[in-house]
């Protein structure tokens, strides 16, 4: 919270809990004074302004404090030696002004409290609100950058879906065609919300560039990524990237930088490739070599790209779902269409455990 909502909502408490001490010292009315009357009214806005700092900033020791001031010293020391000391049994006339005096002060502390707490909902509102329309900008971009796709060619068929564990996710997935030839990633930043959704925009439109300028094939291209975001992130922002590219001679070009393996189902042999290369991460290190390689699709092969919010859910016993559920679904439903074998990998990750990462994966299935 910014110190000066703090403080203003301090200031609030402050009035409203001194009205209460006004109002609970009106019961011993008849022996008062003006010092006992400012004693009560700063006693109960001090100690009402310590709680709520102490509270409010979440200060343990702090609170401990807190109490000893409250109890043994205030109540059961300072209180009777002020009411002992600083007060006198008040005259009718007296009594009448002193009670007149309480309802006054009374009612304009609850008035300065009341006006304190609008100002403090006031800063906050539009503090909250300005944050909400960023999040719903992000968002927005989020699901025009992220759309589900779904799309064929020739040789090749891609179902990709992104489902992101808070409003803005950090996953990105994309597939990029000409004719039998296409370039299809998936890439996880670092983190969540606006910053991973900038980095994100960043990616995509750096991809897109390189395939115009480069054409669609792959040669080249984790390195133009990595030197075209590295100067533009901090020490602290980067991203995982998955690739399959294809010229269109039913070789398949794929690398990865830091990011989970790509899962290669072989119809012929009902089994699963892990495909694996050791890269760096991209926007880690300035002009970094990436390596790249190449393996042969047949009919009915599919290819799956995920992120690690697939893999990485626990359950209450605090196990792992693991990879091993999309490979069990790949070789179990292989000849069923791509958006039901993802829609049964999702399932999974939804009955094993609580989801706190951004789901995104990619099916790639060349055609018999």
């Amino acid at each position: 919270m910014p110190l000066r909502s703090f403080l203003v909502c301090l200031a609030g408490i402050g009035c409203l809990f001194g009205a209460t001490g006004i109002l609970a010292d009106s019961i011993r009315i008849a022996q008062q004074g003006r010092s006992a009357f400012l004693f009560s009214l700063l006693s109960g806005m001090g100690m009402s302004i310590l709680w709520a700092t102490a509270f409010l900033r979440w200060m343990p020791k702090t609170m401990l404090l807190v109490i000893i001031l409250q109890f043994p010293v205030l109540n059961m020391t300072l209180t009777p030696y002020a009411y002992r000391h600083w007060s006198r049994t008040l005259a009718a006339p007296e009594l009448r002004s002193a009670f007149v005096l309480h309802q006054i002060v009374a009612l304009w502390m609850v008035i300065a409290g009341y006006v304190c707490f609008i100002w403090f909902f006031r800063l906050e509102g539009r503090r909250f609100f300005a944050a909400h329309t960023e999040i719903k900008l992000a968002s927005d971009i989020q699901r025009t950058l992220v759309p589900t796709i779904e799309l064929q060619t020739s040789g090749f068929e891609f179902y990709g879906r992104s489902i992101p564990s808070g409003t803005v996710g950090g996953d990105l997935l994309d597939v990029i065609t000409k004719g039998n030839c296409f370039l299809a990633y998936v890439t996880d930043v670092a983190g969540h919300g606006v910053p991973a959704g900038v980095l994100m925009s960043m990616v995509k439109s750096a991809v897109r560039m390189h395939v115009d300028s480069k054409g669609i094939g792959d040669e080249g291209l984790l390195e133009a990524l990595n030197n075209t975001l590295q100067p533009l992130t901090s020490a602290t922002i980067y991203a995982t990237f998955a690739y399959v590219a294809s010229n269109g001679d039913g070789q398949i070009a794929y690398s990865l930088a830091g990011h989970l393996p790509v899962l290669h189902f072989r119809k012929a042999e009902s089994r699963i490739v892990r495909c694996r290369v050791e890269n760096f991460p991209l926007a880690l290190f300035p002009q970094v070599e990436y390596a790249r390689q190449i393996l042969t699709c047949e009919p009915g092969d599919i290819l799956a790209l995920i992120t690690d919010g697939l893999t990485e859910v626990f359950n209450r016993s605090g196990n792992q779902l693991g990879i091993e559920h999309i490979e069990r679904t790949l070789i179990e439903c292989h000849s069923h269409p791509l958006p039901e074998i993802a829609a049964v990998m999702m399932r999974n990750c939804e009955r094993f455990g609580a989801i706190s990462d951004d789901r995104t994966l990619l099916l790639v299935r060349a055609k018999g």
